[in-house]
């Protein structure tokens, strides 16, 4: 956990304007980040935070196949935030994130109002690891096995 942070590329800038609260996974530098836009007191209440769980689901519908991330923080006076992440398993960039986060086996969540408040380094275990592994190489099969149009 530390205070401050990265600086963040302009095109991530950009789009953290263009969204009042929410997530989004980028690369930085070489390593992967979340973050988290949320409001003052939210991001307050997530600093304080005690347990961190991740968990993964593959989505196959065809109008968007996708894989989704859930975070959930849980905070030391009991309170709670989840936020979900939807990879398109048809973006070659995001599936790309999702094959560094098994190879690296941790990302940093950035908490952000206006700017960089707060950076959390979380890990995901070797079975979880394994895990995502699976799923991403079960979603990129299914595309290449898609008719095409």
């Amino acid at each position: 956990m530390t205070s401050g942070g990265p600086e963040l590329p302009p095109d991530t800038l950009l789009a953290l304007s263009m969204i009042d609260s929410g997530c989004l996974f980028v690369l930085i530098g070489s390593g992967i980040a979340l973050i988290i836009k949320s409001a003052g007191e939210n991001i307050r209440a997530m600093k304080e935070f005690q347990a961190i769980t991740i968990d993964f689901e593959l989505i196959e519908r065809p109008e968007f196949p996708s894989l989704a991330f859930y975070l959930y923080l849980e905070g030391k006076s009991g309170t709670k935030s989840h936020f979900e992440y939807f990879f398109s398993t048809e973006s070659e960039g995001e599936t790309d994130i999702l094959r560094k986060m098994c190879d690296d086996r941790r990302f940093d969540i950035i908490l952000y109002n206006s700017g960089v408040e707060f950076v959390i380094s979380a890990e995901i275990s070797e079975g979880q690891s394994s895990e995502l592994r699976s799923l991403v190489t079960k979603a990129c099969a299914s595309l290449t096995s898609m008719p095409l149009p």
